[in-house]
């Protein structure tokens, strides 16, 4: 059974509010892109259908749009607990997220195509994925079986490997920031938590953390990102695409509690196993050698 995410009340206060603040159809942006729904919303901001007038073609606009916050008009109005100083230090963070994920060429990487500042807030564009995102398709699907769970792995596998081969880590790897075009082309997005790899330097954002997908030395700010968290968290994505759960949070683990093994077969296991070791250095050492091994594994 899977756990839910939300308790009733918590699901439609959720609702009302984004519905009070999500910028309303027909809003233009930047001259040229007009706004023909919210496609969602997560803990920094809202994402939006919009149709660009410049190429006429549809995008998604993620606009930095912190709980809390309330609009006036077209502007964001920061919530009361946050000072001017800091708002505009998490603006720029969000920025750095459009820099960031703008670095990567790879089609199996949503593309950064613009950004900019508007609305007392800021924005940026990318290319606009029809599909469900790894949540959605499983939940709807149930799990899949080895063979198709390890294909969608490899591909998010090179897609990483694009990532780290810039310098950078990925950072908040999930079921959700993971989507389906036409049920088989993987498409890697949402880079707020990514950050230089093997480098104390970090965009504010980069400390966020994914309770179930989260490698244990993601929830200690003064370790530095590696590829191996990276491999930690698409362990739990395989673990998920397998058994409809999510994985046993890391900080459960460090306190005793086992994370029982997935309903697959057994050297589809022990790949998981070791994705998801404890220890960075009983990981796969590098994307490549996780690649390896789900290859060994094609069956």
């Amino acid at each position: 059974m899977l756990t839910p995410r939300y308790n009733i009340a918590e699901f439609w206060e959720e609702v009302i509010y984004i519905a009070e603040v999500e910028l309303p159809k027909g809003t233009l942006l930047k001259g040229r892109y007009v706004v023909e729904r919210s496609l969602g919303s997560g803990g920094f901001g809202i994402t939006y259908l919009c149709m660009d007038n410049v190429v006429g073609e549809y995008v998604a606009v993620k606009e930095y749009f912190p709980k809390l916050a309330v609009r006036e008009g077209l502007n964001l109005v920061i919530p009361r607990q946050y000072d001017i100083q800091e708002h505009y230090t998490r603006v720029e963070s969000f920025l750095d997220e459009s820099k960031i994920a703008s670095k990567f060429v790879d089609v199996r990487i949503v593309r950064q195509t613009d950004s900019f500042r508007e609305n007392s807030t800021a924005y940026y564009v990318m290319e606009y994925v029809e599909g469900p995102t790894l949540v959605q398709f499983i939940r709807s699907n149930g799990p899949l079986k080895a063979q198709e769970a390890v294909r969608i792995a490899e591909e998010i596998s090179l897609g990483l490997r694009s990532i780290h081969d810039a310098g950078f880590v990925h950072g908040d790897l999930k079921p959700t920031n993971v989507i389906l075009k036409n049920e088989r082309a993987v498409k890697i997005t949402d880079f707020g938590g990514a950050s230089m790899r093997d480098s104390f330097f970090m965009p504010l954002h980069a400390g966020v953390v994914s309770l179930h997908y989260s490698a244990p030395e993601r929830f200690v700010r003064c370790i530095m990102p590696t590829a191996q968290s990276d491999i930690y968290s698409l362990g739990g994505v395989l673990f998920f695409l397998v058994s409809g759960l999510d994985p046993v949070p890391a900080p459960d683990r460090l306190k005793g509690i086992a994370m029982a093994d997935p309903p697959t077969n057994y050297r589809l296991r022990r790949v998981i196993r070791k994705a998801m070791a404890m220890a960075m250095s009983d990981r796969y050492q590098d994307i490549l050698q996780l690649i390896r091994a789900l290859r060994k594994r094609l069956f």
